[in-house]
């Protein structure tokens, strides 16, 4: 696996997984988009061999970086969970670069709250002593994943993680908050949450109506890892989308 997909040419589409995860969680949206875009799917930090950091302003900076060497000033981002999370503080930072912004089951902050701060806090230590192998041994549903496909691509890849690595990445998700960002977003932006993960909903719909020029969706029969349980629709909607004017 590489820690940095690069295919295709043209416009460029920027696509970040979720936590616990890697970079081929995008494969049926590579396999669609390479063909009529440049698509660049890196590994953020804290997966695949990409050092961990601190913070989710590091992970943006760094992903940022990775595009400037290649030679990319302009870009739609796309975000799965944390990478929504990663893509609105790009794209929050460096509304210029941004051209579209895209958030798939993903919120602008973990806790809603400071008790659930606190809790979140004792919860995601638990991830520092807990072996990831332990994860794929769970039913798929609780997992997030909602088809065949997306629970097999979650077996596979979950048990190749590493215990202190998911303790710094959700560590650095819990300590972020977005939402001071929202107001200020000017680039066509487009929220997508699965429709089987009511968790997501009522914060995810909230964040749109904060957002100028904001389109909600709910994907249909898809859980967490949307992208996996209905890729048709999520290419669809995203096709779509990415001819509105920036």
């Amino acid at each position: 696996m590489s820690d940095l997909i690069d295919e295709g040419t043209g416009s460029a589409l920027v696509f970040l997984h979720g936590a616990g995860v890697d970079n081929t969680l995008w494969e049926p949206q590579i396999a669609a988009f390479s063909a009529t875009h440049r698509v660049i799917v890196p590994n953020l930090p804290g997966h695949g061999a990409v050092p961990a950091v601190e913070t989710l302003h590091q992970m943006a900076d760094q992903i940022r970086a990775q595009l400037f060497d290649r030679g990319i000033r302009q870009y739609a981002i796309i975000g799965l969970s944390l990478g929504g999370m990663v893509a609105l503080e790009m794209a929050g930072r460096w509304p210029k670069e941004v051209t579209h912004l895209v958030m798939i089951e993903s919120v602008p902050n973990v806790a809603a709250n400071r008790a659930a701060l606190l809790m979140g806090r004792a919860f995601v230590s638990l991830f520092r002593v807990v072996s990831p192998k332990l994860f794929s041994l769970l039913p798929a549903r609780q997992l997030g994943a909602e088809t065949p496909d997306a629970a097999h691509y979650l077996k596979r890849v979950l048990p190749q993680r590493k215990a202190r690595e998911n303790h710094a990445v959700l560590q650095a998700a819990l300590a972020y908050d977005g939402r001071p960002h929202l107001s200020g977003l000017s680039m066509p932006t487009l929220i997508m949450v699965g429709e089987k993960n009511p968790a997501t909903h009522k914060r995810a719909k909230a964040m749109s109506r904060a957002i100028e020029r904001c389109q909600f969706v709910v994907i249909p029969n898809a859980g967490h890892i949307a992208n996996r349980d209905a890729p048709e629709f999520v290419n669809t909607k995203l096709e779509a989308f990415l001819q509105a004017k920036p």
